[in-house]
């Protein structure tokens, strides 16, 4: 969810289990669109690996100037208990790290810069 621009982690519990249908409908409805249409764009940059996932940096593997082969382990992400890895998906030299660990990050923002 966000809130003011931040990312928020949240989870419903259900009281009954027919409120499924309730909760969907909610999801439906125009303020949810609204807020989702004005969340601003993933920031992507040329030779940036791109977070899989919306979610928190757990772990950054790498540093700048770095050697990575293709499939080398960038960094552990985590969205609702699950943990993600982020490898690089080319070979070349680390040139800038974008993110700090525990920050939250979009699906599709750039890591870590590689060239």
């Amino acid at each position: 969810m966000v809130l003011d621009g931040e990312l928020y982690e949240v989870e419903v519990e259900l009281a009954e289990p027919g409120d499924i249908e309730a909760l969907l409908q909610a999801f439906q409805t125009g303020v949810v669109k609204r807020v989702t249409a004005e969340i601003p764009a993933a920031k992507m940059v040329e030779g940036g690996v791109p977070a899989p996932i919306t979610g928190r940096v757990v772990e950054v593997r790498v540093k700048p100037g770095d050697e990575v082969k293709q499939g080398t382990l960038i960094a552990v992400m985590e969205a609702m208990k699950t943990r993600v890895e982020v490898r690089a998906g080319r070979s070349g030299i680390v040139k800038d790290v974008l993110v700090k660990e525990g920050a939250t990050v979009k699906q599709g923002e750039s890591l870590v810069v590689i060239v």
